[in-house]
């Protein structure tokens, strides 16, 4: 049944009142200021004064309604699905591996947003991907030489594929191979004496000037190469009270995994004066590592602060601000004071506001 105005009208008389419960029901969003809309009688004349009010009330609240029924409580279906929409809306399938475009407001993704959107799940959990090929390391310098440094080459030397140039003697001391229960990872190619040197990333590492390079980097990579870079990339300050840097490598240094248990880590960053430290980026042995042992690493030995860097989520920031702006524009107390609901913004949580926006931008954007 459609609700007009003469139904409203109706309603009013014979409940002898207000529309609404009186305020001493209201809960949490009682206010002093707000009880003059409330208890009143609304007059023919009035409501007919405020019908395009009503009219958008009733429009925000068939869209509000749905969200807090089904909004908060994702069925499971729907919390696999891709939320990419772009174009026509077509979702990403699992399988395409081509670069993907750019939706309305990549700018303002944070890293997790490329994870959950590039459908990454499945293939980083695949530990049975094949080790990197020269062919994937130059599609990935290519979008590199095109988005961040036109002028970024690898050695002539030594390719990607064995790391890079660690000293006269050539690569660094290990090989990339898939290691059991971890996927991907580094071993070392000859017996390594602790105290040596077996990683120096001030040689292997790229530092994206900024987040939003960062960005266009990973969009300019096919899919699955993109979600590898994704999972490739930290953060870390390169000294106290410096700024916090985005990181990768473009060679198998980065395939360097994390020891399931303390005692299996045997390298870590240490200054000049052998101080384990979150600042440098060069590695010595903890202990002998003898050859074909993989080597491992403390992830949590550098910082993560997504956000520091400039690769944090912003846009729930963002997408409040932006119906906040909106719903003002539509002037909250006329359509409050109209359904006899007073301050209707403090009666919606940030979050309920959040989860409306998303709702709401799922289907437009």
């Amino acid at each position: 049944m459609v609700i007009t105005h003469r139904h409203i009208i109706a309603a009013a008389k014979t409940s002898g009142g207000s529309l609404l419960p009186s305020s001493s029901s209201r809960g949490q969003c009682d206010d002093d200021t707000d009880k003059k809309h409330f208890g009143g009688k609304h007059s023919t004349k009035q409501l007919g004064n405020k019908s395009p009010a009503v009219f958008a009330a009733l429009v925000f609240l068939s869209f509000l309604i749905p969200m807090l029924i089904f909004g908060r409580h994702r069925p499971a279906y729907e919390a696999t699905r891709p939320r990419i929409r772009h174009c026509c809306r077509h979702p990403i399938n699992a399988n395409d591996d081509g670069p993907m475009p750019k939706p309305w407001g990549w700018q303002r993704w944070g890293y997790h947003d490329f994870e959950q959107n590039f459908n990454c799940a499945g293939y980083l959990n695949d530990g049975t991907k094949p080790v990197p090929t020269m062919e994937f390391w130059e599609t990935m310098l290519k979008a590199y030489n095109q988005e961040v440094d036109p002028t970024y080459k690898f050695d002539a030397i030594v390719p990607p594929t064995e790391g890079y140039r660690h000293d006269e003697n050539g690569p660094p001391p290990y090989y990339a191979k898939l290691s059991p229960g971890k996927g991907r990872g580094l071993f070392a190619s000859r017996d390594i004496q602790k105290g040596e040197i077996v990683h120096d990333g001030t040689k292997s590492d790229v530092v994206f000037p900024d987040g939003l390079t960062w960005k266009r980097f990973v969009f300019a990579l096919p899919r699955k190469m993109a979600c590898d870079q994704v999972a490739w990339t930290f953060t870390q300050p390169f000294e106290e009270d410096g700024p916090m840097r985005v990181v990768s490598s473009l060679n198998i240094a980065i395939l360097m995994n994390e020891g399931d248990k303390a005692k299996d880590v045997n390298v870590e960053p240490q200054d000049g004066n052998g101080a384990p430290s979150d600042y440098s980026s060069v590695f010595y042995a903890l202990r002998d590592i003898k050859k074909d042992e993989e080597i491992l690493m403390n992830y949590a030995a550098y910082d993560t602060d997504y956000n520091a860097a400039g690769i944090g989520a912003q846009s729930q920031t963002w997408v409040i601000e932006l119906v906040e702006t909106c719903l003002n524009s539509l002037g909250w107390r006329k359509i409050g004071a109209t359904l006899g609901l007073g301050r209707l913004k403090t009666c919606l949580s940030k979050r309920t506001l959040v989860h409306y926006s998303m709702y709401m931008l799922r289907y437009f954007i």
